[in-house]
């Protein structure tokens, strides 16, 4: 089944129901929708349903649904506050002037939070330069190879932008790259600094790799804030993403593959726990969970 290059609000979609069951789909297929965006398990039989049938409506409605004005489009409109969207609308257009002939994409929590520090703006240029503020603009310049990785896959989901977006995402699932991630997050959250700004730029990277790693949908922004959240406001938050870490590598990774990894970590960590044994709870603790990882595979 290809990836669908756009999000659907549950909630909302749950909220109009009555409007498009059965207008627009069956019953069975609205439970279809439910299913595929909330990363349920489906069937080949219904997964070949979906891209056959569901996915080309849901495709259809969202192009009239993308909102064009005056060569600005909107996506993830759902989520954007309307006194926002018509800021984002005016700072677009000032934008432009400033940087002619240039992509510009205003997304972050400017526009679905009452209560924000800047205003994200991102720039597509064959020139990198350190970012900056201007004003309440924070301005991060990208280059267009960003176009089909998985972070520019998460931002263009909740967006206002001067170009549509089509952009196809082609970056691969890595297993050293994931298991990297999570030791750096759990390295970080073991220090028990749960609300700097590197533990929530860790953690942000995590889930969105774990949802692509378990091949769910890839959160958009205001997805991905309450996620952070709900990670950190609990007490056993290092518990909840050894679950994450676990439950997406043994579906996005080959049993062959994961154990033989899983093998050299376990190697590694035993070795280490023997070099530094002031440190051994500590180690011990991770190598548990790759040793519960290298059992599911097994």
């Amino acid at each position: 089944m290809r990836k669908l290059c756009f999000s659907v609000n549950l909630n909302r979609l749950r909220e109009i129901k009555g409007d498009i069951v059965p207008v627009l789909f069956t019953e069975h297929q609205f439970d279809l929708i439910k299913r595929k965006f909330s990363g349920q398990t489906m069937s080949q039989s219904e997964k070949n349903e979906f891209s056959r049938s569901v996915s080309k409506k849901m495709k259809a409605i969202n192009v009239m649904l993308i909102k064009e004005n005056d060569g600005l489009f909107v996506y993830g409109s759902e989520y954007i506050l309307q006194e926002r969207l018509l800021l984002a609308k005016q700072y677009l257009k000032k934008l432009n002037r400033k940087f002619k002939n240039k992509h510009i994409i205003i997304s972050g929590s400017f526009l679905y939070k009452q209560k924000y520090n800047d205003v994200d703006v991102f720039i597509v240029s064959k020139y990198l330069k350190d970012d900056y503020k201007d004003g309440e603009f924070h301005i991060n310049y990208i280059s267009e190879s960003v176009y089909s990785s998985l972070f520019f896959e998460s931002l263009r989901k909740l967006c206002v932008s001067n170009k549509k977006l089509e952009y196809r995402f082609i970056e691969k699932a890595s297993l050293d790259k994931y298991v990297a991630m999570y030791q750096e997050l759990f390295n970080d959250l073991h220090k028990k600094q749960k609300n700097t700004k590197g533990l929530k730029s860790v953690l942000r990277e995590f889930l969105v790799y774990s949802s692509f790693v378990s091949k769910k949908p890839i959160p958009n922004s205001y997805q991905l804030k309450n996620q952070i959240e709900s990670v950190l406001k609990i007490k056993k938050s290092q518990e909840a993403i050894n679950k994450i870490f676990v439950s997406s590598i043994v579906v996005g990774f080959s049993e062959n593959m994961l154990i033989n990894a899983m093998d050299e970590m376990i190697k590694r960590y035993k070795q280490i726990m023997q070099e530094y044994k002031k440190h051994r709870r500590y180690y011990k603790e991770i190598l548990k969970i790759f040793q519960e990882v290298k059992f599911i595979a097994s």
